[in-house]
């Protein structure tokens, strides 16, 4: 027999099921990779599949599957959903449900998934409902001992008289939420929380003080300034601090933000919004910033440069932060005060210091205006450790616009000899929609 017809026979006599051979524990990570569904139809390869996927402790039910199944019916979803959890054996480490894309006609199913998934140990809890949804979360969650992160998207919360607080979460993220007014604040008694969220939630004023010594990342944004930032000034191991509010803020309010900001001396990366530096240039370019933050190496910022309260401030934190190694801004050009701008970024007194620590920025939305190109000339100039610039344009121009913009930015002088210039077009990166990752922007 020929040597080719010998590795024939080979593989035909090959009737070894190699795959079910893998080690228990990589198969389960092949099936973690799957959608649910498909982990589910492994079940059908043979005897030794049949329950292998229903141990899987992660339960993904994401926006795309859900909205699949209710294309076809909401009797279909529900069956669905009911058999998955039906046929699930052990603990459920992670459930995650997105309806955010469906219209359900009744909680009762959503409920009963609830209870379902807090009676068998849940640890990682996502739950999306629906925008202008009214549907409570259920008793269950408040008690359930088990949660280490939850995040909740179009619920109503209003806790039960038996909630001790959750005991082991240390990740919340909270994104319109509805708090219901009590008889007394709301406390969110979780004494290992690292992680805490909001965003565009309601009733804030009736939520009290975060019990976690340990918190490292908050992040809250607003539609309006609700929140009493008071109640965060104890938290000495913040490391993430993210403020963003979209619409004017009280002028009352700056020694608050002022006081929050400066009371966290090991705050490693901070975001603020545009009427959040609004707040804080009051008295700036006279005054200077009332703080500094030596641990600080990563500022996101967005920017109205047609401001000069604004702007000056925003020169006043990146100045003020001897340490800063990167820097991010979104900036806007939206007011007639531009010629006043442009004759204060010409002044040498503007940024009277080099930024010798800053290597990487980073520019969104850009429009090419002439203050923006001040702005830009004058980071080139004072930064001799600068890397790299990367500028990315809000949205296309002409063909020769383009191409004269960049021969502008070229023509800058730069106080680093090894600083490169990256300039993008149509890049999608509005600062309003941009929401704060801490895991992708915690790694330095």
């Amino acid at each position: 027999m020929t040597p080719d017809r010998k590795r024939v026979a080979a593989v035909e006599g090959d009737t070894e099921d190699r795959l079910s051979a893998l080690p228990r524990n990589v198969i389960h990570d092949i099936l973690r990779l799957l959608p649910v569904h498909d982990a589910a139809r492994t079940s059908i390869l043979s005897k030794n599949w049949r329950y292998i996927w229903a141990i899987l402790p992660n339960l993904v039910l994401d926006k795309h599957f859900c909205n699949k199944l209710a294309l076809k019916s909401q009797s279909v979803l529900k069956e669905t959903v009911d058999e998955i959890l039906l046929q699930h054996l052990g603990d459920i480490v992670k459930f995650v449900r997105d309806i955010s894309g469906t219209h359900l006609t009744s909680y009762a199913d959503i409920d009963r998934w609830m209870r379902f998934v807090t009676r068998n140990n849940v640890k990682e809890l996502i739950l999306g409902m629906p925008d202008n949804s009214t549907y409570k979360l259920p008793s269950h969650v408040f008690n359930c001992p088990t949660l280490t992160s939850l995040k909740l998207f179009n619920c109503i919360v209003k806790p039960t008289n038996s909630f001790l607080g959750f005991q082991n979460l240390t990740t919340l993220r909270l994104e319109k939420i509805t708090f219901v007014p009590t008889m007394e604040f709301w406390v969110i008694n979780a004494p290992l929380l690292v992680n805490l969220t909001l965003k565009h939630c309601n009733g804030t004023q009736y939520l009290d003080t975060v019990v976690s010594s340990g918190l490292k990342y908050l992040s809250v944004r607003e539609t309006h300034f609700n929140l009493d930032l008071n109640r965060f000034m104890n938290y000495k191991n913040l490391t993430n601090l993210y403020l963003v509010v979209e619409s004017p803020i009280a002028t009352d309010e700056r020694s608050t933000y002022e006081k929050l900001i400066s009371s966290v001396p090991t705050l490693q990366v901070l975001t603020l919004g545009s009427f959040v530096l609004e707040l804080l240039s009051t008295g700036v370019v006279t005054k200077g910033l009332p703080f500094t933050l030596n641990c600080l190496w990563h500022l996101r910022l967005g920017v109205n440069l047609g401001q000069m309260g604004q702007t000056s401030c925003a020169l006043e934190l990146i100045k003020s932060f001897h340490n800063l190694s990167k820097l991010d801004i979104w900036v806007c050009v939206a007011c007639d005060n531009a010629e006043a701008v442009m004759k204060y970024l010409d002044r040498p007194t503007c940024l009277d210091r080099p930024l010798d620590k800053l290597k990487d920025v980073d520019m969104y939305l850009y429009n090419g205006s002439k203050v923006e190109l001040l702005f830009i000339k004058l980071l080139f100039a004072r930064t001799p450790s600068l890397v790299r610039m990367d500028i990315k344009q809000k949205e296309a121009l002409g063909t020769r616009e383009e191409r004269n913009i960049t021969k502008e930015l070229m023509r800058f002088p730069r106080a680093s000899p090894k600083a490169e210039l990256f300039y993008s077009t149509n890049a999608d990166q509005d600062f309003k929609s941009v929401d704060l990752r801490f895991d992708a922007i915690n790694a330095h």
